[in-house]
């Protein structure tokens, strides 16, 4: 029998915060949780679209903030693939153009300062069951609270340049810990809808990040997409399911793209798709005892406004490892150097101070640049 799957989006969380929920806290030791996912994209579109492709943006058409809708149609999404193998596919999203429709048999929306996802979400919950029929059942749900605080604190208050919003920086910061506490207790209330239904034997739930969000850490950058430090770019997975191992956490290093292949092979799903991404499957399931660790990840992003505006396409690209993270400007033609491990928060640049490792991890980054 093949697994239910409700991918759960909880747009904008961060990795170094979303554990101050109590509530997501307590999920953990039901999971397996990973939180060292680098997003190919630091904003929605372009990092969900990775998700659900498998393919980097400029493979999937999908590589800047004005190409929402230039997905190709050669490319296989996963709730087509899904949808092929018998699944009944849904999604209750912010705005039904954020992603292409599809492969999905039931499609909702929301207003997210209107709707409360805590009601309107159980509900829909229900109602795909139900219409699934008996069938296996992928469920995509859009968590917007904190996309909600982004636009109404800081977007709609602030300008890129205002100093008076990255001076607020520590009280930003309180404020956005609030809505963690609120996707913390909307994930609880999706987890127990599913137990409610019965369901809980045959279903794995993923709750997931697509960016994080930046509150006045970086000058030019007002929640997301201007640059690829950590704050944004790095996110996680946490996965649960009677099907799945408990209480295992992993912070070895993993790209967006390795979770299209995992879900496959959890759904028992092979195909030949030339994927980008490695599958982690066996580590949830106890077939292997590690997560292998990927050698090195990819970023991109093109900002809609601040110091290096580029909506069109990409202009700030970066290499990470587990080490180390270099960073490329287009705009200008410069680079940024940090040791992650000694410079947690990414203040000190190193170029011209490690010349080997600079000079293979800009050959690397220009190789794929110009691929």
């Amino acid at each position: 029998m093949k697994p239910n799957i409700i991918f759960v989006l909880l747009d904008g969380a961060r990795w170094d915060r979303i554990e101050n929920s109590f509530e997501f806290s307590d999920l953990r030791k039901d999971g397996i949780f990973i939180n060292n996912v680098s997003t190919v994209f630091p904003y929605t579109s372009g990092s969900l679209n990775v998700i659900f492709s498998g393919q980097f943006g400029k493979e999937n058409g999908v590589d800047g903030y004005y190409k929402v809708l230039k997905l190709k149609n050669s490319i296989q999404i996963l709730p087509e693939i899904l949808q092929n193998y018998g699944y009944f596919t849904a999604r209750g999203l912010l705005n039904d153009k954020l992603l292409s429709p599809r492969g999905y048999d039931l499609r909702t929306v929301h207003n997210e300062f209107e709707d409360d996802l805590n009601d309107i979400h159980p509900k829909l919950i229900n109602d795909v069951f139900q219409k699934a029929n008996g069938k296996p059942v992928f469920l995509f749900l859009h968590f917007t609270r904190i996309h909600t605080f982004t636009v109404s604190e800081i977007l709609d208050k602030y300008d890129w340049n205002d100093k008076t919003f990255y001076d607020l920086v520590n009280s930003n910061l309180k404020k956005y810990d609030q809505t963690i506490d609120e996707a913390g207790h909307y994930a609880k209330k999706i987890t127990n809808t599913i137990k409610i239904l019965g369901e809980e034997e045959n279903t794995i739930i993923i709750f997931f990040s697509d960016h994080g969000t930046g509150v006045g850490e970086r000058y030019g950058e007002r929640s997301y997409g201007s640059f690829t430090y950590e704050e944004t770019i790095r996110t996680f997975y946490l996965f649960t399911g009677s099907l799945l191992l408990k209480n295992k956490f992993s912070d070895k290093l993993r790209s967006t793209l390795d979770i299209m292949p995992t879900i496959l092979e959890l759904c028992k799903i092979d195909e030949n798709l030339n994927l980008f991404g490695k599958s982690f499957a066996g580590f949830l399931t106890g077939e292997t005892t590690h997560l292998s660790e990927n050698p090195f990840t990819f970023s991109e992003t093109g900002a809609l406004e601040g110091p290096f505006p580029s909506p069109e396409h990409s202009n700030v690209f970066c290499i990470k490892t587990s080490n180390y993270k270099l960073i490329y400007y287009v705009s200008n033609n410069s680079w940024e150097l940090f040791d992650l491990q000694k410079d947690f928060h990414e203040k000190n640049n190193l170029i011209g101070t490690l010349p080997l490792i600079e000079d293979d991890l800009k050959q690397k980054l220009l190789n794929w640049i110009n691929r």
